[in-house]
This record gives C-alpha cells, structure tokens and sequence, in this order.
C-alpha cells in the first residue's frame, strides 16, 4: 500500500545541513514512517507487504538521502521496519502490532539513532494488554505507562487513522507514547492537492495535525487512488526550515481474507 511511501517513514538533509536541524531531521523521520503506515485495508483487502522508498527535500530542494519502509504481514499481526541512513544521521525504528477490522493493539517498538560524534540512543515500548501495562525504556529512563484507555506507539497508530480516512472522517485524535511522555496527536483533513511522485501525478486528501503553534506544521498528503497511501510528507519547523518526502517507488500486495 501507499507505504512505500511512508516509511514511515528516511528524512534527512543536504550536506552541509547544520546542527539546529538535526531534531527537525529525525522528527520527519517518524512522522514520514507514520504516514506510510496509514496503508492498512480498504474493505475486505488486507495489505499483505509493501516496499518503498521517498526521497527528502529540504526547503523544496532535493537532498541525497531516502527513507526506506518494509512492512509485513502475518495472519492478524504486522511487523514495520523504517531504515534511515545519511551522515548527519542513522535510524532505524521496528513496530509490531496486532489488527483485527481495523482496531490495532501495539505489540512492541524499538528505535535506535545515531548523529555523528554523538551516542548512539536506543529507546524500546513494550505493550502487556494482559495487565495492561506498557513499559518504556531508554539509556536514561525507565517509565510504565497504564493502558487502559490504551495508548499506541509512535507508529501503529496510523494504521488505525487510515481506516478511518476509508470510512469518510475528517478529524481524529490518537494517545500515544512518544519519546517517554504520554501524546495525544490530534489530526484533521483540510483539503485536497495535486503531488508529483516518482510514480506519477496522483491526486491526494491533505491531512494535517492540528497544532497550538502559528509556525511549525505538518502535513501528509494520502491518496484515495492508490489505496489511501501516504504520497508525501511536509514538516514546517519554523520560518525558515522546511523537510519533504515524496515517494519515488513503491511495491505492495493486497489480498482478500
């Protein structure tokens, strides 16, 4: 499905990007693996695996790195692995997460990143929904995390926002675990727009998360045509810092349950 977009899904810049945009650098990443996640199903198809790769634009010119997504199905359960490799920085994050008609329950989430010079950081979610607790580690922290309501990890939740992109709604909000803290990411469909992929024109419902600050915005621009797959990402962190991906290629199965 559209993941080849999404990887979520490898956002990186030019070279010479300086250090105070290393953080808008790897926010991308997530958000850019998020959005391909939104693939899921429409109607009785399911997504059997996809394969893609975006390429990453830093203020509408386009750099040398690629994001690069894999997502896999096994009966009821799915594994998502996002790979991002640039010099000012490697990541890779790995979700697994059960879904049964279109309700997702996380599984486990582990990330690792790497900026030169720097330490490498890990940080691991596992989700107990026998006891209903989630454990977050990291190098500094460990925290636990009450599930009931449940929350989600930072990338399993699109799945679910998909379905409900398929089914019309134009406005929903998700609980997540993001970076040890407890999120609530709010979303809301505001239009429709035309994007140029390495596949083609394809025309896409623009979904952007709603946000307290007049500067920074996200937006994923998902197409309805390609089974409401995630066709490009855009993060504005200030006046002067925008980073895109667009997808080049994209490999995917659907099949009937």
């Amino acid at each position: 499905m559209i993941f080849q977009l999404l990887s979520p899904l490898s956002t990186v810049f030019l070279t010479l990007c300086p250090q105070s945009l290393r953080k808008p650098i790897a926010r991308t990443c997530v958000l850019v693996t998020a959005g391909l996640l939104s693939l899921h199903v429409a109607q009785a198809q399911t997504l059997d695996y996809v394969d893609a790769s975006f390429s990453v634009e830093y203020n509408d010119k386009r750099t040398q790195a690629e994001n690069h997504l894999k997502i896999q199905r096994d009966h009821d359960q799915y594994q998502i692995h996002f790979d991002l490799d640039h010099w000012l920085l490697s990541s890779k994050q790995k979700a697994t997460f059960d879904m049964k008609q279109c309700h997702v329950q996380p599984m486990s989430y582990a990330a690792t990143n790497k900026q030169p010079f720097k330490d490498e950081k890990h940080q691991t979610i596992a989700f107990d929904w026998v006891d209903k607790k989630a454990i977050f580690n990291s190098e500094n922290e460990e925290k636990t995390f009450d599930l009931d309501p449940p929350l989600y990890d930072p990338l399993s939740f699109f799945f679910e926002a998909r379905c409900e992109l398929i089914a019309g709604k134009k406005d929903f909000i998700y609980p997540l675990i993001y970076k040890g803290n407890k999120r609530t990411h709010h979303y809301k469909v505001i239009g429709n727009d035309m994007v140029q992929t390495g596949q083609g024109q394809v025309e896409a419902l623009v979904v952007e998360r709603v946000r307290s600050s007049t500067t920074r915005k996200t937006r994923l621009y998902v197409a309805p045509s390609l089974d409401y797959l995630l066709v490009k990402f855009e993060h504005q962190e200030n006046r002067v810092v925008k980073i895109s991906a667009t997808l080049q290629h994209m490999d995917y199965r659907l099949s009937n349950r």
